[in-house]
């Protein structure tokens, strides 16, 4: 093994860390934060979440229309900042018992956390797909097999923790999330880019932020229902399928389909709650049925918690102008509709009070998933929407022989109306005129090695040419030949 296989193992093992430590992270929140909140003020995790909330959808508007303050140092000085800030008015909030304080250390931590979040996310925009889902599944897988250490330490070392591992994820992707957001901070803005270039820009209404929005619900629903003392219980038995998750993404030859995690956590999701409903006298073999529907939501929840940063980043990366904007957009959609689910998870949790309550919240959680797969989700595609996202290339401006200048685009664009390309070909044609490989427009467009060999094929049988390099000068001569 080379010096250069060495380095990009190296490079994969430290995103397996950033992404691992943001999931470690929002358990810890939740789980060891959160409920020594509770005795000093019951509505801290509720007010805290409001606050970060708007501040990361303020971040995603701003950053859309002016880029300009979110330089790489000025996101990392602000996520240090907070989570200092956070630590130390938390602690004397917990010791002197005071909410005020407490829910401003609350809402500090939980904004830093989200800065890290970010952070991290940027600093792994150059991934590629696969190696993109199979990173972010070992490192849940991870972060999800600590949920049970974390539940052995002291609460005083758990909280720690929490103050210290945002903080290394800034720090291990500083490097390398700096640049994008500095490149970003000096373009124009993605507001302006957006007028020009439309597909290559996602906006906020789109159904797939929509989505993340109503997941969420699920998600925050998972967290909260069945918790004991304040705390969401702990399914280890949602490692089992998370580990063959794993296994499939190291071992299938293209990137894993986003849109396959979706439907595996909508299946999970549902099982685990329709179980709810089966009698144990019933059917005996579901006796420890609780056990069972806890597991199910677990894998559904964590099968989502892994889509959404699969498709995130993978949308960030293909334009890097809007990747803050879309980013923080997410994690507030995010953000949002698990402060929702929390709540009904506390409503369901009154089951020992009014079962009806608990019935009815159950039912509408799973009304609210079968309608919004059968009604909203219908057509849409999460593969789609991150293929159909075309990259913000910058122009590259050649000039013929008899000094006339002209952009690669534009020629690309009359290259593939007279060669008879279709929509796909020409795409492809694209990335070949920039010099691309096969293997970087698998990546880009996620699809199939031999799915690309064949259009490169048909593009050269098209073109008249018999290489890579042969195509390039056609595109620089202009002289193309007539459709075939």
């Amino acid at each position: 093994m080379n010096e250069r296989e060495n380095d990009r193992i190296d490079l994969f093992v430290l995103r397996i860390l950033i992404f691992a430590s943001i999931f470690a992270s929002n358990w810890l929140l939740n789980s060891s934060a959160f409920p020594l909140f509770d005795p000093v003020f019951a509505w801290t995790r509720e007010l805290s979440a409001i606050l970060g909330g708007a501040t990361l959808t303020a971040v995603a508007i701003v950053s859309y229309w002016k880029p300009k303050p979110f330089t790489g140092r000025a996101l990392v000085v602000a996520g240090i900042a907070s989570l200092g800030v956070g630590a130390l008015l938390m602690a004397i909030g917990l010791a002197l018992a005071a909410p005020p304080v407490l829910i401003a250390g609350a809402s500090a931590i939980t904004i830093g956390l989200s800065i890290a979040e970010i952070v991290g996310c940027l600093g792994c925009l150059d991934m590629g797909m696969k190696k993109l889902c199979l990173g972010v599944s070992v490192a849940y897988v991870l972060s999800f097999a600590f949920r049970s250490v974390f539940a052995t330490l002291p609460t005083v070392s758990n909280m720690i923790l929490l103050c210290l591992l945002p903080l290394a994820t800034i720090l291990l992707a500083n490097r390398r999330a700096r640049p994008v957001l500095d490149a970003a901070s000096s373009q124009e803005s993605a507001a302006n880019l957006a007028l020009t270039s439309p597909s290559s820009f996602l906006p906020f209404s789109h159904q797939l932020f929509a989505t993340l929005l109503a997941f969420r619900m699920l998600c925050g629903f998972t967290f909260r229902f069945g918790e004991v003392e304040a705390t969401p219980l702990l399914a280890l038995g949602a490692l089992i399928p998370l580990v063959l998750l794993v296994g499939v993404a190291c071992f299938k030859t293209t990137a894993l389909s986003p849109d396959t995690l979706f439907q595996a956590s909508i299946l999970c999701s549902s099982a685990g709650l329709l179980l709810l409903f089966i009698a144990p006298s019933a059917l005996p073999v579901f006796a420890d049925r609780g056990d069972l529907s806890n597991t199910l939501l677990a894998c559904g929840t964590g099968l989502f918690e892994i889509l959404m940063y699969y498709v995130l980043i993978a949308l960030a990366s293909r334009n890097h102008p809007s990747a803050l904007p879309i980013l923080a957009w997410g994690a507030a959609m995010s953000s949002w509709g698990t402060l929702i689910g929390a709540n009904l998870g506390r409503i369901a949790n009154l089951s020992s009070v009014n079962p009806a309550a608990s019935s009815g919240a159950i039912v509408l959680a799973l009304f609210a998933i079968i309608a919004y797969v059968v009604i909203v989700q219908r057509g849409f595609s999460f593969s789609g929407t991150i293929r159909n996202l075309e990259p913000l290339r910058p122009s590259i401006v050649l000039e013929s022989p008899s000094g006339e200048t002209f952009s690669l685009e534009e020629r690309c664009r009359e290259m593939s109306e007279a060669c008879g390309l279709t929509a796909r070909e020409a795409e492809v044609f694209g990335y070949l005129a920039r010099g691309r490989n096969v293997r970087f427009i698998e990546e880009e467009l996620v699809v199939s090695y031999n799915t690309v060999k064949t259009h490169v094929s048909h593009i050269y049988a098209k073109l008249g040419v018999h290489s890579h390099q042969e195509l390039i000068n056609l595109v620089e001569q202009g002289d193309a030949p007539r459709a075939r």
